[in-house]
């Protein structure tokens, strides 16, 4: 899923985000408004990874949460 996309559903995004990863806060979500730069550096924080780590993980969940949620509109 392209980070424009994500951008245009931030919001609805945020709980799912917070479903995949276990130590992120959604009020903490809701502040960055969809800025991938403070996401990846938040979750490397609470996930114990490096930055690079970070945004392959949010990286690899975009592409998994891209393909579920088009097939769940699909259906």
């Amino acid at each position: 899923m392209p980070w424009a996309h994500v951008l245009a559903s931030w919001p609805n995004l945020v709980e799912h985000l917070c479903d995949d990863f276990q130590y992120l806060q959604i009020t903490a979500l809701r502040r960055f408004r969809g800025d991938r730069r403070k996401m990846e550096l938040y979750l490397a924080e609470t996930h114990d990874l490096t930055v690079a780590e970070a945004r392959e993980a949010l990286d690899d969940w975009l592409t998994y949460t891209g393909s579920r949620l088009r097939a769940q509109i699909a259906a």
